[in-house]
């Protein structure tokens, strides 16, 4: 069983349309992006949520401890929003697993996953 990416969408645009954000400079800017996930030819999906930034947003974001961990984050040099979809697609193309929760584990790892800490 492999992940496929069914969709990408940002409250960042229009009709969340990823391809309709525009930044003002798209060497510095930063957006939030969620993933629609699910079994490749199967049915249902989870969401994935992370966040889409140039490296100097990154670096100009202010650190008021002095730290901060980063966790769920694709960096880009210059905002492409078919880059992200090439990403977000090419990492779901090579996730496997025997079941859909082994695979949905894996993407967890670099996305915000909707279950991720859910216990039942």
């Amino acid at each position: 069983m492999r992940a496929e990416l069914r969709s990408l969408d940002t409250a960042d645009a229009e009709a969340g349309d990823l391809r309709a954000f525009r930044p003002e400079d798209g060497e510095h800017f930063a957006l939030a992006v969620t993933a629609s996930i699910g079994p490749e030819n199967g049915r249902g999906e989870d969401l994935f949520q992370f966040t889409v930034c140039s490296p100097s947003w990154l670096a100009a974001e202010r650190l008021p401890k002095g730290f901060a961990f980063q966790r769920h984050t694709l960096l880009l040099d210059r905002w492409d929003p078919e880059l992200v979809e090439r990403a977000i697609g090419d990492l779901c193309r090579r996730t496997e697993g025997e079941n859909w929760h082994d695979i949905a584990v894996k993407p967890a790892r670099y996305r915000h996953w909707e279950f991720e800490d859910f216990r039942s």
